[in-house]
């Protein structure tokens, strides 16, 4: 799906019949999800700020998070990527369950 025009002017195309015959082609829930995806890329577009992930080494990154847009919404997605990851790279540590004292 294209939303501008494209180069290779594929805009306006569909599926070749030979692909969808194809045993070893994605099923169809994956194009549908891959297709709502695009939607939702291209509606959502302007409204929503851009993030800056590219942080030079030695930056300040969480005083760039917290100067930037929505930061709360940032810091919250940064930590739990950054700890959800250590929870799965070490689930063995005995350390990978919460539990209350």
């Amino acid at each position: 799906m294209f939303f501008l025009e494209d180069a290779d002017e594929l805009a306006g195309k569909h599926l070749d019949q030979e692909f969808l015959e194809n045993p070893q082609r994605p099923v169809d829930q994956v194009l549908r999800w891959h297709f709502r995806q695009a939607v939702f890329a291209n509606i959502r577009g302007a409204g929503e700020p851009l993030f800056e992930d590219d942080f030079p080494p030695g930056s300040d990154m969480v005083g760039q998070i917290l100067r930037g847009p929505k930061a709360a919404e940032r810091m919250e997605f940064e930590l739990f990527n950054r700890l959800g990851a250590q929870m799965e790279l070490f689930p063995a540590s005995g350390y990978d369950t919460i539990s209350a004292y």
